[in-house]
């Protein structure tokens, strides 16, 4: 059985994957965890952990856990997420079409990101987007979790964590 997994925390988890880190869920206590390339490579050699300096073993320890076990998930990558056609979602949201239009440039071709950015902060709607990016996050770390069967809560965190 799964433990349950707050849908902020998992959201959160996803926002903040990085190039070399590689998130998972522990379906048994619902912990998110993650481990580096360098955990993951040094989990399939043969040496012995003593080669390691002693702050790496853990990690690899880990990464061994992740490997030979079915008690961990790979949360989804940035590949699976598409922020990108979040961002177009918010710019579709936006009622006033003059406004909605610039936006709608300002994601077209490289630079996108950035120019978004620099639109939303221009306009005042950054933190309209910071909100919706978050709720859709949620959203989809909710549809991750119905399709994996992973029980999930909705419980606010407290403050400090």
């Amino acid at each position: 059985m799964t433990a349950k997994v707050n849908l902020a925390d998992l959201a959160e988890e996803m926002q903040a994957q990085s190039e070399g880190w590689h998130p998972f869920l522990h379906k048994p206590t619902g912990e998110l965890v993650g481990v580096t390339d360098e955990m993951l490579s040094g989990s399939d050699d043969d040496a012995s952990l003593d080669d390691y300096p002693e702050w790496e073993r853990e990690g690899i320890e880990l990464a061994k856990r992740i490997n030979e076990t079915d008690e961990y998930i790979a949360l989804p990558d940035k590949w699976d997420i598409h922020e990108y056609s979040m961002m177009e979602d918010f710019c579709l949201s936006i009622e006033n079409e003059k406004t909605r239009d610039s936006f709608l440039r300002a994601i077209r071709g490289k630079g996108a990101f950035r120019r978004f950015r620099d639109i939303a902060e221009r306009f005042g709607l950054i933190d309209d987007w910071y909100k919706f990016r978050d709720e859709a996050y949620e959203e989809f770390a909710k549809e991750w979790c119905e399709e994996n069967d992973i029980s999930y809560t909705r419980e606010p965190r407290e403050m400090g964590e």
